[in-house]
């Protein structure tokens, strides 16, 4: 498993309920890659950042989607006033979500 992290910054008020829309409606657009696997958005209201991550199979399936992608995160954090300072790709050796018991 692969994860691309974009880290966004700027003065967004709301950042978190921002986040958790925009989380809605890309997720749903990010289905249509193929080696889509998963997106997590952390924030920090008080530093104005926030970290945006896509999950993927593979490198391969990463690198196919990172164009489409880039564009619409550029334009996503741009229309909240924000700017994408850094995007970075790692390797995930381990990914272990924890089951609720009661399920």
């Amino acid at each position: 498993m692969v994860a691309a992290m974009a880290t966004i910054e700027g003065p967004a008020v709301g950042l978190a309920e921002i986040s958790r829309l925009a989380g809605e409606d890309i997720e749903a657009w990010l289905r249509g890659y193929e080696g889509y696997r998963g997106l997590v958005v952390f924030t920090d209201e008080d530093a104005q950042r926030s970290r945006v991550v896509t999950l993927w199979e593979t490198r391969e399936d990463e690198e196919r989607a990172r164009s489409g992608r880039g564009a619409m995160r550029d334009a996503v954090a741009a229309a909240s006033g924000m700017e994408v300072v850094a995007f970075e790709v790692y390797d995930v050796p381990v990914f272990e979500l924890a089951k609720n018991e009661s399920e």
